[in-house]
């Protein structure tokens, strides 16, 4: 056989596995003596000393949405200050959030409530704003490390020597600090309460993330029943009473 019949038949066997290949994934092929070429609607070229392959690419692009989830309305609850501690986490960023200042009142009320009750607040990150600053009785950690306040921390022995079982949560970062330590909580089987109205971000951050809480795994609750054990409830400070039960 001849040196240009070899060539010719080893192209010949090329473009017949790659017609193979690319005949499962919707492509086609055209042989010629310049080399292999398949075109399709979306091409990536991939190219070698002996022929030049063109994937394709049929899978339809899908548009994004940034319609905000649905949620229930809040729940009131009632929970006993002697097992419940306020999580007060990275307000020493509220500078770099809009509207964040505007979360104050609200905060300020649920923290008031909570102490003259006699339930602990827990902060993270120092400075506290003046607004919502700590007390003498209020414990601050300083040595977290990212958005799961957890980690790296003693907050999970604090929680236990108080013997805390319902964490009311609020945040500067809703889909950060809060989002993750809330999913946190939930997996070492705390109850958890999030203060809907002092969430900061985007109207979608703002839905996303309880909604994220009350649907995702772990601390699911999609009916936002009241104090689901182990779970995530959506309320309001306002909704929020510390009462100690019998």
């Amino acid at each position: 056989m001849s040196a240009a019949g070899g060539a010719g038949t080893r192209m010949l066997a090329i473009g017949l596995v790659v017609g193979l290949v690319l005949g499962a994934v919707g492509g086609y092929v055209a042989l010629g003596t310049g080399g292999v070429t398949t075109a399709t609607s979306t091409q990536t070229s991939v190219s070698t000393a002996t022929f030049t392959v063109t994937l394709s690419s049929s899978t339809a692009s899908q548009t994004s949405s940034s319609t905000a989830p649905s949620l229930p309305s809040p729940a009131s609850v009632t929970v006993d200050p002697r097992t419940t501690a306020v999580l007060v986490l990275d307000y020493v960023f509220c500078y770099r959030m809009a509207g964040c200042n505007a979360t104050f009142p609200a905060i300020q009320a649920l923290l008031a409530n909570a102490r003259s009750a006699g339930a602990p607040v827990i902060y993270t990150r120092t400075p506290v704003p003046k607004e919502i600053a700590n007390s003498s009785a209020d414990t601050v950690i300083t040595n977290d490390i990212g958005p799961d306040k957890y980690f790296n921390t003693s907050l999970a022995s604090i929680l236990q020597s108080k013997g805390v079982k319902t964490l009311v949560i609020v945040g500067i970062a809703a889909n950060g600090a809060l989002l993750y330590t809330a999913q946190e909580s939930c997996v070492r089987h705390f109850t958890v309460v999030i203060a809907a109205d002092t969430l900061t971000g985007s109207v979608y951050v703002q839905s996303y993330v309880p909604y994220q809480l009350l649907n995702g795994p772990g601390c699911s609750n999609a009916n936002n029943t009241p104090l689901s054990p182990n779970h995530a409830t959506l309320s309001t400070t306002s909704g929020i009473a510390f009462k100690a039960g019998p």
